[in-house]
């Protein structure tokens, strides 16, 4: 495994508990991991997202370079989408990779394996036993909240990273973490700037835009459903 992160890590490291390793913040992870997903197919140009049609505009995912990453999770991802029978919209793309089997298990196994993670088996209430993922090395995870304190706080420029993963972090409100409910809404026109003009890259941007529409569409759906 590569020695940097990706965003897939970082927005897990973030939504898990340190000490107990379950997850204890993100509404709609999944949705968030899968945008991390994407991003990173985009950022290396594994994956474009294409524009046609002439009178109504339609958007695609479509792979361009099938070159694994040798990391388990990104190359499910992009399996996952070389197998597909056709292309679809960013937002459906998100979907699909956020529901990808035991995702988040596969994720916070790799940062076990980096040593940042240490895989347990915990009981609950003497009738099934879970996976959980206590922190092992704390650095990893203090780097990358000194980041994002850094943007939102103290008005540093962010990378493109690190505005993707905060973007990602807003939209599943994962960063519930770092901030109550009263600082999150102190810092609305902060987020707001990053996630629409400081991701970076217009792919960066598609990303974390699909993520949005799929975690907007999802939680619409739950919302009728209860109704």
């Amino acid at each position: 495994m590569r020695s940097s992160l990706r965003l897939h890590h970082e927005l897990l490291l973030l939504a898990l508990c340190d000490e107990k390793g379950t997850l204890a913040f993100g509404h709609m992870l999944e949705l968030g991991l899968g945008g991390a997903l994407l991003t990173e197919l985009l950022l290396a140009q594994r994956v474009e997202i294409v524009e046609e049609g002439t009178r109504w505009k339609k958007k695609f995912v479509q792979v361009i370079d099938g070159t694994p990453f040798r990391e388990p999770v990104l190359d499910a991802a992009l399996a996952k989408l070389r197998s597909a029978s056709r292309r679809a919209s960013p937002s459906t793309v998100v979907s699909r990779l956020g529901n990808l089997p035991k995702l988040r298990h596969d994720v916070a196994r790799e940062l076990c394996r980096a040593g940042v993670l240490r895989e347990d088996e915990q009981q609950v209430l003497l009738l099934f036993r879970r996976r959980v993922y206590p922190t092992v090395d704390p650095r990893p995870e203090r780097a990358l909240i000194k980041r994002i304190r850094d943007v939102l706080e103290h008005g540093a420029v962010p990378k493109e990273r690190t505005a993707a993963l905060i973007a990602l972090a807003h939209v599943t409100h994962t960063l519930g973490a770092l901030y109550d409910r009263k600082t999150l809404k102190a810092l609305k026109v902060r987020l707001k700037t990053i996630t629409e003009s400081q991701v970076g890259s217009k792919a960066a941007q598609e990303a974390v835009a699909a993520a949005h529409a799929a975690v907007m569409a999802a939680t619409t759906a739950a919302v009728v459903a209860a109704t």
